[in-house]
């Protein structure tokens, strides 16, 4: 796949308008605060305001020193092709030009607050833009001094959450600025660093301290960006992307807009990566139509061709994911583990090939992807003839792939949506109509939503899609939907049929387990440019035009410099899991590559794990004879995958006689967040696309970067099937999910600064290990859907029976009383299973049955039978009988009714023999 002839310069305009606010960063931390140079670039880039004889916006100075210094770590765009922009070396002279060209790539960059040539103007309009500015807003805003809603200057400032701002009219709407309590610690992007402090342990009051953090925080990007692989420089596609991840972490909390009385509510980060993408298709647009002149710069100036439909956005989703990462063959139980994991990260792999497939056929760079989460991306591309004939192709060839290897299974669909300037302005005409920015989100949902009934387009095709599958080996052993393409025999003689995209995922599996933390990318056809070795485990599948390689050691094979040169590498992602040893969460996400955050954390065996007689038995799967197994196979190897019949086990304990108690059963949560759509549609106040991308990013950070660090430090036992976007699909002991519920819970409110209108459900199912995995994820996706039919929702679904997350605490501490009744009393089991029955009916009682009335009269009867036979003491039996009636016929039964079942069944679970 040749490189688009538009790529380089295409990406040049968007790191242009990438770098554009870096001045604000470098100001804030005093990096030029003595440096001489300054006060030229102020009459050069920053506005004059002669009443007060003072210059606004002077980070825009700030930015040409910024990338001046940034420059020897940059690929080479200053001496060599520059184009659109000129270089120091002008064409046709021998010696450098002393003088920087009006129309550099720094000027571009540098100019937004005082554009005069066409390419500053593409930078300034997309700056306005990506922030939703009106004309008038922007004069105002570009007069003003650095001074925020709530009343901290640009260097005490810090970022707000918009978390805390979501709140729908019916609750009251936003609360004012100054109201808000919640911030982000001003420091790169850390599992910890995602969440919100309360402003006044994290936004100083004096400028020194406010200061000092940021040049904490730009030592550390300054010596960061050294650790991108100089080789990667040649490609500038690809040394982009690990620049953006780069960003991500030094610039994720830093506020962008801190002047006009404006909220710091949208990062610098996100500002940077929105400004990139609509400069590079507002750019691409001017140059397909051939107004790149003064005219041209003119109309944005003046913006009166602000409602041309130059942009497009172009949308990719990946339907079937649910039936494809649970699909089951029979031999699927042996490798279980391997193959949710493989198919997980697959899909994810499926969704970002797809958008740089889209990227590159484009011409654009990563950055105009600026929604990417949990099987959905979102690309700004120019409203050009040429887009859409290729989009048209692309779709083709999409849904031609995921027929020939899926089978229809899945596919990623693609729809796209035209749009002007105008649409992403954040003020509505008048306080009775939406935004226009609303209503162009309404014509994006409707788009996709399109799109998803229109899956193959099987009406055009005649519905004969399948009709050359060749089922001669058989059925896929691990997928029996699939047709198998050849026959291995397995260690053990055992004989099966597989696919290829069935080893894929089995080898994905394994590269996770083994280390293989970074992922290749590369051109298809250039896979022999790969260096043979055991740190690197190619991919069998082609996929969209690309050929997949895992590896593990990047001095190996030199920092992949030798693929960069034979023009092979495309892309290089880290999506290693935050470092073990990391156990505060403050290590910085970043090493020197793209990051992609799409590995979710698995139970491994630990290198000196022991195994307790009797624990672990084996009903279902492997050799299946529920044997406890002691031998040198019984058990995985250090560092491979737990297994699910493992984790079945994990919540047995041992009991005062040294057996082991409790029911061997597998947990499956899933969840998500509740009204996610709504949230994003009403839940902002004057919404902007830079703030769009922000709330989308900050959603999908809890569970793809926040989730894996926690369950690797406090709940090692838990499996992640996915987890991004807003949702998640979980599996572990019984028990232990349980728990995790409730942490989740508490994470997530402090994530989202105790919002109480955001929030999740879930729902959880337990089944013995050994059931069929389809019928474990239709049983969760039930459970699901009934915690969404409780009204307000925040619920959950555990023993078939749904309650509110708030409940949920107080449910398991009834649990725990009847343990300890246990403990104090010797509870029978049988007692405990009799109580079911009185929670029946209670409910009879609730829709009107007379008799069942007498339940706290039985229940009183049954209980002073019990203490009779337990209890010898009068004195005593009449305690134990207030006690029993209180704790178990009122604050249980006669309160929680139904729900009472949920510490019921927890309590048998925890004591059944095992």
């Amino acid at each position: 796949m040749a490189a688009h002839p538009l790529l380089d310069p295409t990406t040049r305009v968007a790191l242009a308008a990438y770098l554009h606010d870096i001045g604000k960063f470098a100001e804030r931390a005093g990096v030029f605060a003595d440096d001489p140079r300054l006060e030229v670039n102020l009459q050069l880039y920053s506005p004059y305001h002669a009443a007060g004889k003072w210059f606004s916006h002077r980070h825009a100075a700030h930015t040409a020193l910024a990338i001046d210094l940034l420059e020897r770590h940059l690929p080479d765009m200053l001496l060599a092709d520059s184009y659109p922009f000129v270089g120091r070396q002008k064409r046709g002279d021998a010696a450098l030009s002393e003088v920087e060209p009006t129309d550099s790539l720094v000027n571009a960059a540098a100019a937004h607050h005082r554009p005069t040539t066409f390419l500053q103007w593409i930078i300034a309009t997309a700056d306005r833009v990506a922030s939703g500015f009106e004309r008038e807003e922007f004069d105002q805003y570009n007069a003003s001094r650095d001074e925020t809603e709530t009343g901290k200057n640009h260097y005490q400032a810090r970022l707000l959450t918009l978390f805390e701002q979501i709140r729908p009219e019916a609750q009251g709407g936003a609360p004012g600025a100054r109201a808000l309590q919640w911030r982000y610690p001003l420091e790169p992007l850390t599992p910890e660093a995602i969440f919100p402090k309360l402003a006044k342990d994290c936004e100083p009051s004096a400028d020194g301290v406010a200061r000092e953090q940021y040049a904490r925080v730009w030592r550390w990007f300054t010596q960061a960006i050294e650790t991108i692989p100089r080789s990667h420089r040649a490609q500038l596609a690809l040394w982009f992307d690990h620049f953006d991840s780069l960003w991500l972490a030094a610039a994720h909390a830093i506020p962008s807009a801190t002047a006009f009385n404006v909220r710091p509510e949208v990062s610098l980060y996100d500002h940077s990566r929105t400004t990139a993408a609509l400069a590079a298709a507002l750019w691409r647009w001017h140059e397909a139509h051939q107004q790149t002149d003064e005219r041209a710069a003119q109309r944005l100036r003046d913006r009166s061709d602000f409602d041309e439909p130059k942009l497009l956005l172009v949308q990719g989703d990946f339907f079937g994911i649910q039936d494809f990462i649970f699909a089951a063959g029979g031999q699927t139980r042996r490798q279980i583990a391997k193959l949710l994991r493989g198919r997980s990260l697959q899909v994810s792999l499926f969704t970002e090939v797809a958008a740089l497939h889209v990227l590159e056929a484009l011409g654009l760079p990563s950055t105009s992807m600026v929604i990417n989460a949990a099987g959905k991306f979102l690309i700004v591309a120019p409203n050009t003839a040429d887009t859409r004939e290729a989009l048209n192709r692309i779709r083709v060839e999409l849904n031609r792939w995921f027929e020939q290897q899926a089978y229809g299974l899945a596919g990623i669909g693609l729809a796209w949506e035209p749009a002007a300037c105008r649409d992403l302005l954040r003020k509505a005409q008048s306080p009775d109509e939406p935004t226009p920015f609303t209503r162009m989100l309404e014509r994006l949902h409707a788009s996709l939503e399109r799109e998803k009934y229109r899956r193959f387009d099987l009406a055009q095709q005649g519905a004969q899609v399948f009709s050359d599958a060749d089922y001669s080996h058989g059925p896929c052993g691990w997928n029996g939907r699939l047709p198998a393409d050849r026959t291995d025999t397995l260690p053990g003689g055992v004989e099966i049929a597989s696919c290829a995209l069935s080893r894929d995922q089995i080898a994905i599996g394994e590269a996770i387990v083994k280390g293989y933390d970074r992922l290749l990318v590369l051109a298809d056809g250039m896979q022999d440019a790969l260096q043979a070795s055991a740190d690197v485990r190619l991919l069998e599948t082609e996929l969209f035009g690309y050929r997949l390689a895992f590896t593990r050691a990047q001095d190996v094979t030199g920092q992949f410099g030798n693929l960069v040169g034979q023009g092979a590498l495309r892309r290089c992602w880290d999506y290693s899991l935050p470092a073990a040893d990391d156990k505060g969460g403050t290590q910085p996400l970043f090493g020197g590559y793209a990051r992609r955050f799409v590995s979710g954390y698995v139970p491994r065996v630990g290198p000196d794990e022991q195994w307790p007689a009797g624990k672990y038995r084996f009903d279902g799967g492997g050799r299946g004879d529920g044997d406890d197994r002691r031998d040198d196979d019984a058990f995985p190897k250090p560092g491979e995958l737990r297994t699910l019949d493992m984790l079945a086990c994990e919540d047995l304990a041992l009991d005062a006689d040294g057996q082991w108690k409790g029911v061997v059963a597998l947990a499956a949560l899933k969840g998500d967040i509740d009204d996610l759509g709504e949230i994003f549609r009403v839940g902002l106040a004057q919404p902007s696309f830079a703030k769009w991308a922000s709330l989308s990013r900050q959603v999908n950070a809890y569970f793809a970067i926040y989730l894996p660090w926690m369950l690797a430090r406090e709940f090692p036992h838990v499996y992640t099937v996915f987890a991004g976007g807003d949702d998640f699909f979980l599996l572990g002991p019984w028990q232990t999910i349980q728990r995790l519920v409730q942490r989740m819970r508490e994470t997530f409110t402090q994530y989202v600064a105790h919002n109480p209108g955001i929030h999740f459900s879930v729902g959880i199912v337990n089944i013995k290990p050994g059931a069929p995995i389809q019928t474990l994820a239709e049983s969760a996706e039930e459970a699901l859907a009934q915690s969404k039919r409780r009204d307000g929702k925040d619920a959950i679904t555990c023993f078939g029976e749904t309650v509110g997350n708030r409940d949920w605490p107080l449910l398991q501490d009834m649990a725990a009383k009847l343990d300890e009744l246990r403990a104090e009393l010797g509870l029978p089991t049988a007692y405990v299973y009799g109580l079911l029955s009185f929670v029946d009916m209670a409910e009879a009682q609730d829709k009107g049955d007379v008799k069942a009335a007498i339940w706290r009269a039985r229940l009183a009867y049954r209980t002073r039978r019990l203490l009779q036979r337990e209890v010898k003491d009068e004195a005593a039996r009449r305690a134990w009988q207030n006690t029993l009636m209180q704790q178990i016929a009122e604050d249980g039964i006669a309160r929680l009714r139904g729900a009472y079942r949920i510490p019921l069944f927890t309590h048998l679970y925890r004591h059944r023999e095992h």
